[in-house]
């Protein structure tokens, strides 16, 4: 027995030589510490710009060891608040900055780029000069029009006069009839409308209605002259995505199609009072639908169709369903007529984000300002004895001109 216990106090001991030396053979695992984010800037000192023109302020930005985390840029000037003191406003929130402003000045612009706690600073000087010009708030050029068909249109023999009389309406303060569903207008301002950080840049105001109808929304697509050619080139329209853009019963590219009302056709009446033509105007569109537009009897004698046109013509847009409900059992005298919550003119609150603007497929994109506006008829929808729904176009505005001069 103690010779049994012998051997297995020699093998312990073996094993136990072993497995020390083993442990003492295999090196410490050393963890280091993760090393913090690095940050360099390089931005060129200076830039020089006209007001209201654009600088493109492009910065080269090293980041290393952001261990997954994201950084977020942010870029700023000093503003004096109304007591006087200098406080930092900021005005853009992406590594490139398009500079643009209305006053001509010196401008240090500072840069701040933020990976978690770590945040690295630079700064330029921005050198703005006057363009000897004068500009004014409202948008008083007209580029293009075409109303669609409506009670309330101004009807002329041909496209040049009524163009003429819709661009001395806007230079006089007067109005504009669109008609119905797709009825447009450009318009050009004098100057780069500029897309402020943080706040509403423009409003569309609309003609206000009856108490039946007291608004008439429009859609509205913008455009930034970015190559300076003075025009509305195809691939520069956005359209401000409102509302209603996202919902399930508003439909994109939609196209209707109006045919000239035969002149010397019997009028069809209806079976209420006021239907006196319900066969007056034909229309078809790109989703299989056709339909009537019925004349009223109180615009009996008025011709809804632009004298100018040839047989047919189409209009194109974003078509928006619009809350209408007859409160007359049917008659069709009273109605009550929904409006849009934000993002479109012609509403309770017609001021517009820049920021707001999406393009084709949907996805926002920034843009500096913008220098074009076409404002459009998006709903399709008649009141009864209130004939179609239509909208009068008032007037286009810079709501931050104020504090540009």
């Amino acid at each position: 027995m103690k010779k049994y216990l012998k051997y297995s106090l020699v093998v312990i001991g073996l094993v136990s030589f072993y497995a020390c030396s083993n442990d003492d053979s295999k090196p410490e695992e050393i963890v280091e510490p993760a090393k913090e984010a690095t940050i360099a800037i390089k931005l060129a000192s200076e830039f020089a710009v006209q007001k209201y023109g654009v600088v493109s302020i492009d910065p080269e930005v090293t980041i290393e060891n952001a261990n997954g985390k994201t950084e977020t840029y942010q870029w700023s000037i000093k503003v004096a608040g109304k007591d006087g003191v200098a406080k930092d406003s900021i005005i853009g929130d992406s590594k490139t900055l398009l500079f643009i402003t209305p006053k001509a000045a010196d401008y240090t612009v500072d840069f701040k780029v933020i990976v978690d706690k770590i945040v690295k600073q630079a700064s330029t000087k921005v050198t703005v000069s006057e363009t000897g010009k004068t500009y004014t708030a409202k948008a008083l050029t007209l580029l293009d029009f075409l109303p669609a068909p409506g009670y309330n249109i101004d009807n002329y023999s041909t496209k040049e006069e009524a163009f003429e009389a819709a661009q001395q309406n806007i230079q006089e303060g007067g109005s504009v009839a669109l008609g119905t569903f797709g009825g447009y207008m450009v318009t050009a301002f004098d100057h780069t409308v500029i897309n402020v950080h943080g706040k509403r840049d423009f409003t569309v105001q609309m003609a206000t209605g009856s108490t039946t109808v007291k608004y008439s929304p429009v859609s509205i697509a913008v455009a930034y002259d970015a190559n300076k050619n003075g025009k509305a080139d195809e691939n520069e329209w956005y359209e401000i995505a409102g509302s209603e853009y996202h919902k399930s019963t508003t439909v994109k590219n939609y196209e209707l199609t109006y045919r000239k009302p035969n002149a010397s056709a019997s009028p069809v009446t209806g079976t209420l009072p006021w239907q006196y033509d319900t066969a007056y105007l034909s229309w078809t569109d790109n989703k299989n639908g056709s339909g009537k537009i019925t004349k009223t009897l109180t615009r009996r004698r008025v011709n809804y169709y632009p004298e100018w046109q040839t047989d047919t013509y189409t209009l194109k847009g974003t078509k928006i369903a619009i809350p209408v409900k007859d409160v007359s059992d049917g008659a069709g005298t009273a109605f009550n007529v929904g409006t849009f919550d934000w993002g479109y003119g012609g509403i309770a609150d017609p001021t517009i984000d820049i920021s707001w603007a999406v393009d084709k497929d949907g996805k926002k994109v920034h843009l500096p300002g913008i220098d074009f506006v076409k404002v459009y008829v998006p709903t399709f929808a008649a009141v009864g004895a209130n004939d179609l729904l239509t909208a009068v176009f008032e007037e286009m505005s810079d709501i931050n001109f104020k504090a540009a001069k």
